[in-house]
């Protein structure tokens, strides 16, 4: 799905930005304490082709009702890179999709990635906090395969799954016990929810399409049915507090060469975020945002220290702290 070609130099400018904080910035104060946040991440599609395309009314209207941020963006591309952001607060130097070298099924000579330092994962066990992983098309808990079934019809890819990249994890029976089937997620939800939970669709459900289903409009309705399904699930669930909230986004904007870059679309790589609480009241966040501002704000609501270039990102706790409607007549 996406279009190859040299970065435009506006996402070179828009991440210089992002970065121009002061370093050190640590936890926000009286950042509130969260109990759950559910990440949901969907894949490759630009800022307005989400919003305004008419094929995905929950999203649409979730994002309408909810917390918006207009200025978020990816911090690279492909994929992988964005993914490990989320967790390790960095991209680590990845520039491709490339394999764990922890993957089962590593070939001989196989270039792949591996990542010896801390993540989230870390900092949440040591705080006595919870995770899980539930990817749609894993084959087992702990599975550390490629791809399954092999390309080019990959439904669940390891590229989608960035705790299997870092050796922390990946070598921790224990923790590779957590990264799920997204089966499991229902008997969680139902029991005692993991404190930090990411949901990934498989590739004919996030938005990202194979040879077996390639319709733009197809895979918008399928993203936007799986994300009706999995959110009014986790708003139904005793695990839904009032303190916790959900977070909806895309990895990556679809990759515009310079040549084939629309000037109306003005910002590459910016992608539609949206952050539900139980009864926030809606809101519009202007603010210059990335996974590191993300990653930022989760380890502030958990009383973590922040990690890598998380540490200089901008807050996002104001879509996460909304009032409800009551309270902003008070």
């Amino acid at each position: 799905m996406r279009r190859m070609g040299l970065k435009p130099f506006l996402c070179g400018a828009v991440l210089a930005l992002l970065s121009a904080v002061a370093p050190g910035v640590g936890a926000e104060a009286g950042a509130p304490r969260f109990d759950h946040i559910y990440l949901i991440i969907l894949e490759n599609h630009d800022f307005d082709e989400a919003l305004h395309s008419g094929a995905s009314p929950f999203f649409e209207g979730l994002a309408r009702a909810q917390g918006l941020a207009t200025r978020y963006y990816g911090v690279t591309h492909p994929s992988l890179p964005n993914y490990l952001a989320m967790i390790g607060g960095d991209d680590f130097g990845v520039k491709d999709d490339g394999a764990s070298c922890f993957a089962s099924d590593l070939a001989p000579r196989q270039s792949c990635h591996a990542i010896a330092g801390e993540s989230l994962v870390d900092q949440l066990e040591a705080a006595g906090l919870s995770f899980a992983l539930y990817a749609q098309g894993l084959p087992a808990a702990g599975a550390l395969t490629q791809a399954e079934p092999p390309y080019p019809q990959a439904l669940y890819a390891q590229k989608h799954n960035p705790f299997a990249y870092f050796e922390r994890i990946a070598k921790n029976p224990e923790r590779l016990r957590r990264l799920k089937p997204l089966a499991a997620f229902a008997a969680d939800l139902a029991g005692a929810a993991p404190n930090f939970v990411m949901i990934v669709p498989d590739q004919c459900h996030d938005g990202h399409g194979l040879s077996i289903c390639r319709d733009p409009v197809e895979l918008t309705r399928g993203y936007d049915d799986f994300l009706a399904r999995t959110v009014n699930a986790i708003r139904t669930s005793a695990n839904w507090t009032r303190n916790s909230a959900i977070v909806v986004l895309f990895d990556e904007g679809e990759f515009h060469s310079v040549a084939d870059q629309k000037p109306e679309e003005g910002d590459e790589n910016r992608i539609a975020t949206v952050v539900v609480t139980q009864c926030g009241a809606p809101a519009v966040s202007d603010a210059l945002l990335n996974h590191y501002a993300l990653l930022a704000t989760i380890e502030d609501g958990f009383g973590l220290p922040r990690l890598r270039k998380a540490a200089g990102a901008p807050t996002m706790m104001d879509l996460f702290a909304r009032p409800c409607e009551s309270e902003k007549k008070l």
